[in-house]
This record gives structure tokens, C-alpha cells and sequence, in this order.
């Protein structure tokens, strides 16, 4: 038995073929897919005897033989294709002069209009927003109301490496009812402490602030009374003041003061006192109390007891 695989490697040998004459390229297209067309029905022959060899080996090299002739019969078809590409472009650039000379004639103004329509428009950057606010909050503070006789309350204000700022940068102003802390250019940063609704009203002329190594200190003038200074239990007060012209607070309403005092002992006291309050609160809205002693409907309570 003569084996298929040296029949198939002496048919698919290379001859020596004489020289031809320069083809051109359409005759080279035609040529390598007919040689194609030809390994390819060469493979689609031998895979079909492949049902008629039984020996494993045998059967190894035939299916070698046509994945050989596919892979040549698809490069053929690859370069055919090319070859036709390339003589279709060598055709259109064969053309007259006078079509070349038409194409050039088109005005420059054009040209150029056409190309500015056919590129897209650049997109305009948004504009750049400013910063919400050019201060930013401290990390923390701490308030000291001091003793009872004390003629200042004080802030402590916590700034790692503070003492080594320029101090022109650090200010801090006052007036009656309020302070204001600034410190700018810190380290990248610029820090704010702003409080315009202080529990009690302040001397601006007593009161000043400190650096220290590490830390700022604020320190407020309190406003002294007939017999001592007022006595602070919080730096801020629990609901907003009004204000005269230049920053004091007006004086409150006492039968106003006294409500509020009623409306913060209800939301602390027991239910006894919650009733007991909720009916002098009613009496009073509906005119069976004097409106100026809202108390005196407490069961002794009027004028705090003879306070």
C-alpha cells in the first residue's frame, strides 16, 4: 500500500517553472484564486476518503494534509483580494488631467468652509464656581463660664502650632452681644468662630483674646450687675435675642419671660406639673388670669413664692 502522505508531499513539491513575463495585477488576482479554488477542492477530496482509512496513523496525516491545504487555499483568497483592491485604486488614479484639474479648481474659501462644518465644535469648559465660603470651622472649642464672681468666662480654642502664625493674621472682634475669631492662612486654611447669640451681653472693652503655643484664648468681659456679674451656665442662649443699634440686646418682656420659664418648666416637670401649668397656661390665653402674673394661677406660685 502506498502511503497518502508521499503522494500528497510529491504532488504539493515545489517544480521548477520558467521565468514568465511580468503579469498584471488583475491577472495575479485571477491567478492565485484559481490556485485557491484549486487547494481547496484538493482538501474538501482527501477529507472525504478520510471514511475509508482505518489505521490511526494513517488517518493522522491525511487530516495534517488538509488543514495545510485550507490554511494555503484562505492566504491564496487573502491575497486575491488584495490584489483586486490594489488595481482598483491604481484605476481611479489613472484618471484624465482634466478631472484632476476640475478637483483642483474648487475655491479655497470653500474647502475650507466644508472642513470647518465637518469637524465638530470644541466644547466650552464650564466656568469655574468660588467657593461657598472662604472659612472653615474649627476642629473643636471649649467653653469656661469660671466662678460665679468671676469678672470673665473664657473659650479655649485648640490649634496645633499656633504661637508660630503671624499674628497680624489672627484677629478677633467684639461687641455686646458677640464675638468673631479669624484666622487665615494657617497652614493652607483659614479658620472662623463666629457667635452673635451669646447668653449674656459682654463688656467688648474687657474682653480679648490670647495665643498660645497651641491654642487661642478668648476671653469675655462679663457685664457687672448692682451686686455682682451676670452668671453664665452656657456660651450660647437657648433661642435668638433681638438686637438694638449697635448690638445690645433689648430688654424682655418680663410677662414674655415669665411664659417662656412656664413652657420650660412643663417640658421638664412631672405630669402633676404638666396639668397644673397646662391649666394656668389656658386661664391665662383666655383672659381669666392678669396677664402680667401668669403664676398667680399655680396654687401659690404667683410671684415665685414672695421671691
Amino acid at each position: 500500500m502506498v502511503e497518502i502522505s508521499e503522494v500528497s508531499m510529491e504532488e504539493t513539491s515545489p517544480t521548477e517553472t520558467p521565468k514568465e513575463e511580468p503579469k498584471s495585477a488583475d491577472s495575479s488576482a485571477d491567478a492565485a484564486d484559481s490556485r485557491s479554488q484549486e487547494r481547496l477542492s484538493d482538501a474538501d477530496e482527501i477529507e472525504a476518503a478520510l471514511a475509508h482509512i482505518a489505521r490511526p496513523s494513517a488517518r493522522l496525516h491525511v487530516q495534517n494534509l488538509v488543514t495545510k491545504l485550507r490554511k494555503e487555499g484562505a492566504a491564496l483568497q487573502r491575497v486575491s483580494a488584495m490584489m483586486s483592491s490594489s488595481s482598483s485604486s491604481t484605476s481611479s488614479n489613472d484618471a484624465p488631467p482634466e478631472s484632476r484639474d476640475n478637483v483642483n479648481d474648487t475655491p479655497m474659501e470653500d474647502a475650507s468652509a466644508t472642513a470647518a462644518a465637518s469637524s465638530p465644535p470644541k466644547p466650552t469648559p464650564p466656568p469655574k464656581q468660588p467657593p461657598t465660603s472662604k472659612y472653615q470651622a474649627f476642629p473643636t472649642y471649649y467653653f469656661d463660664p469660671g466662678q460665679y464672681n468671676s469678672p470673665t468666662v473664657s473659650i479655649y480654642v485648640p490649634l496645633e502650632g499656633i504661637g508660630q502664625h503671624d499674628k497680624s493674621k489672627i484677629t478677633c472682634q467684639f461687641t455686646p452681644s458677640s464675638f468673631d475669631l479669624v484666622v487665615s492662612d494657617f497652614e493652607g486654611k483659614s479658620y472662623r468662630l463666629v457667635n452673635d447669640n451669646l447668653e449674656k451681653d459682654i463688656e467688648p472693652s474687657k474682653s480679648k483674646y490670647v495665643v498660645k503655643p497651641n491654642k487661642i484664648i478668648i476671653k469675655l468681659g462679663k457685664v457687672k450687675g448692682e451686686y455682682s456679674y451676670d452668671h453664665w451656665t452656657q456660651l450660647t442662649a437657648k433661642k435668638a435675642k433681638r438686637k438694638d443699634a449697635v448690638g445690645k440686646r433689648e430688654k424682655d418682656d418680663p410677662a414674655a419671660g415669665i411664659m417662656d420659664l412656664m413652657r420650660d418648666m412643663y417640658d421638664e416637670g412631672d405630669d402633676n406639673m404638666k396639668k397644673m401649668i397646662g391649666e394656668t397656661m389656658y386661664k391665662q390665653r383666655t383672659g381669666q388670669l392678669d396677664k402680667m402674673d401668669p403664676m398667680a394661677g399655680m396654687g401659690g406660685m404667683g410671684d415665685f413664692g414672695g421671691i
